[in-house]
């Protein structure tokens, strides 16, 4: 096949996906049976910049060769009115996908899947606001999940997903395995919180993956540890039945996992995590805990930077400068119940892929056929 031909069949998809995105909260009506809500954020300013421990800011931005993954447990998001979002979407402006967990209420007007409205949060929405101001758009879950009966609910009770991304970066790409692991988003046998994967591809189709978001069951008594074995179990065999056309999963976010003993135990066969040897990610100095992970396989996500490794960004020392108030900062000294009102009791940690000269999936997909990666 011509050049041309090729390039015009790579681009014109992408082309007409973006004319596609959805407002939050909407269902495409030509597709309903695809729920997941896109926003296109509108940069509106600039804020100031903070320093990332142990990272080079000038690397972030690297020829767009480099992704660079964020996962972010920032607790009830949405809860609180003390927090500072401009502080903290300061800190993850150098990242191209932030995945969050904990967020406890929409951001936005909606609709649920079975048509009652959404009822929208001010406090979530400040933080949607300022990522938006920093060029972010995001996919938000089409509605929240729980171990409890009830769910489209606001509060700590049940959670919402988003994954907030660069779009000169990454596109969503919703012909690869995408949304809710399960149909039942409430009281789901095998899941504390039914998981959310989110699938991105890069604009010249040279690497695509999927982020499986989660949280799984906190606690350090046995019945806890044994259910989060039942959940990555359970997220590993959601994986083993989608089509091996895509093979890039990557398992991420607040995994409450115990120790190293747990780690090995849990994790899914053939993956592995960077957080092997049980850096603590939680804020808390009095016990620190490794509950944050990225896992992946080896074997089919050769995009990972092994060098690299997984950062944990200390929120503690990060956020100090940024502190204006006359009361002392809640870093210093330490007032857990105080820093995570303002911000988290969880680091963001990182990682970082390289995309590759072609995926290593093969061909990519595309409407009527398949197209041969360019060289």
């Amino acid at each position: 096949m011509r050049r041309e031909y090729l390039i015009l069949l790579l681009v014109i998809p992408l082309a007409l996906f973006g004319l596609n995105e959805l407002p939050p909260g909407t269902v495409d009506p030509a597709n309903p049976a695809d729920e997941t809500q896109q926003s296109s954020g509108v940069p509106v300013q600039t804020v100031g910049q903070t320093r990332v421990t142990d990272l080079e800011r000038d690397g972030f931005r690297t020829a767009g060769r480099t992704l660079r993954i964020c996962s972010f447990n920032v607790q009830f998001l949405g809860n609180s009115t003390a927090r500072d979002n401009k502080s903290l979407t300061a800190l993850l402006q150098p990242f191209d996908v932030v995945a969050v967990q904990e967020l406890v209420s929409p951001p936005f007007p909606g609709f649920f899947p079975d048509g009652t409205p959404f009822r929208p949060d001010a406090e979530s929405a400040a933080f949607f606001e300022e990522m938006a101001s920093l060029g972010f758009q995001w996919v938000l879950s089409e509605e929240d999940t729980g171990t409890g009966d009830n769910i489209h609910r606001n509060g700590s009770s049940t959670e919402w997903w988003v994954c907030f991304y660069r779009p000169e970066k990454l596109a969503p790409a919703n012909d690869l395995p995408h949304g809710f692991l399960a149909e039942d988003r409430s009281n789901h046998p095998s899941y504390e919180r039914v998981p959310y994967a989110f699938a991105f591809r890069t604009p010249d189709g040279r690497a695509d993956f999927v982020l499986i978001s989660v949280h799984l069951q906190p606690g350090s008594r046995r019945a806890d540890r044994a259910r989060r074995a039942v959940e990555l179990s359970a997220i590993n065999d959601w994986i083993t039945s989608q089509s091996p056309l895509e093979q890039d999963f990557i398992i991420l976010g607040d995994m409450n996992l115990e120790d190293a003993g747990e780690v090995e135990a849990v994790t899914p066969r053939g993956f592995v995590s960077l957080n092997n040897e049980c850096r603590p990610t939680n804020t808390n100095l009095n016990g620190p805990k490794p509950y944050d992970h990225v896992m992946y396989a080896p074997e089919f996500t050769s995009e990972i930077d092994t060098a690299f490794d997984m950062q944990v960004v200390n929120l503690i020392d990060e956020l100090a400068t940024t502190w204006t108030s006359t009361e002392p900062y809640p870093g210093d000294p330490y007032d857990h119940n105080l820093f995570r009102a303002y911000y988290s009791d969880h680091h963001p940690v990182v990682f970082q892929m390289t995309v590759p000269t072609v995926d290593d999936d093969g061909p990519l997909r595309v409407a009527g056929g398949t197209l041969e990666p360019l060289n």
